[in-house]
């Protein structure tokens, strides 16, 4: 591991992403959250759940790379089988009630953080697939992706701000 890089650090990284995108959401109302437009088409509830669904990969993964099982590790390789697994998980949750989909989102951090917790700090750069390390998979679908939808969801409140009367 490097001198730069601790499970403290990560775990920092992780709550202040996860403040910031609760802070966010907060700031929507229950309407707002059903009403398309957060991200193309996605309504606030449909993007919750596509958060949820990726914070329990990065919990997944941790817990296959933890117990030597990288190549268990499921990820889509383009950009293509991305879409269509975010497409395959909004239909999975499109039709949940928006308490549902909180709560999802919620518990999901919970299971990422508690991945992160148990997860040998030493074992953070470890090289599971290609190039990308362990904490690289984990931060991609969790904090790194917490913070690409803070700015989806300023810019749509900044909209809604602005077609508001």
């Amino acid at each position: 591991m490097s001198e730069g890089v601790s499970k403290a650090a990560v775990e920092r990284e992780l709550l202040e992403a996860w403040e910031a995108l609760g802070s966010a959401v907060d700031s929507f109302s229950d309407r707002e959250m059903e009403q398309p437009g957060a991200v193309d088409e996605w309504s606030g509830k449909d993007l919750l759940g596509h958060i949820a669904f990726w914070a329990r990969q990065a919990a997944a993964n941790l817990a296959l790379v933890a117990a030597g099982k990288q190549g268990e590790i499921r990820r889509p390789d383009t950009e293509a089988e991305l879409d269509e697994w975010n497409e395959r998980e909004w239909r999975a949750r499109k039709d949940h009630d928006l308490a549902a989909a909180r709560e999802d989102w919620l518990s999901s951090f919970d299971e990422a953080m508690q991945a992160l917790a148990a997860f040998p700090s030493e074992r953070l750069e470890e090289k599971v697939r290609g190039d990308e390390t362990a904490l690289k998979l984990f931060a991609e679908d969790t904090y790194e992706h917490y913070r690409e939808h803070v700015e989806h969801l300023h810019a749509w409140r900044r909209q809604l701000e602005t077609t508001e009367t």
